[in-house]
């Protein structure tokens, strides 16, 4: 499944920092739906099952993992990338690159929206991991490498490499 990430095979698919971990998760199947996850509202996230929901949108939702059993389904997977940025300075990296207030007031945990992230149209999920601040940043897999590339140098100065 390698094939699902345009990130170049001598780039590990993972970097660390001293306070953040960007991570390609692009295998991870994604699915659309436009029915059965109506507990969740437009502008948040939820586990549901085994899945993680969200919608950033009225009447469609994203879902990331197993494929769901609502008619129809949409699969994702080979036009999205998924990267995970982990840890206490994901917002700061966030914040040189997206205009959106990512402050634990305006975007908690579960906080879900379609914005730019350095020019690219993006899904930008907050999904804290064991109590560590998370985010998923789905952009189009045309622009994959390029937002890869950006946090990587965005993240410079968190020692991400």
């Amino acid at each position: 499944m390698a094939e699902l990430s345009p990130i170049p095979a001598d780039l590990a698919p993972e970097a660390r920092g001293e306070s953040l971990v960007l991570s390609d998760f692009s295998v991870v199947p994604k699915w659309r739906v436009f029915s059965g996850h109506e507990q969740v509202r437009p502008g948040t996230s939820a586990t549901v099952e085994d899945r993680l929901v969200w919608s950033v949108s009225p009447g469609e939702w994203t879902v990331v993992g197993p494929a769901p059993e609502q008619d129809p389904v949409v699969d994702l997977s080979h036009v999205r990338m998924m990267f995970r940025l982990t840890g206490p300075d994901s917002s700061g990296l966030l914040a040189k690159v997206c205009a959106l207030d990512l402050g634990e007031d305006m975007f908690p945990d579960g906080a879900a929206a379609r914005t730019l992230v350095a020019g690219v149209a993006t899904e930008l999920i907050r999904d804290d991991q064991a109590g560590e601040r998370s985010f998923l940043i789905i952009p189009s897999r045309s622009y994959g490498r390029y937002l890869h590339t950006v946090l990587l140098d965005a993240g410079g100065e968190f020692g991400l490499g």
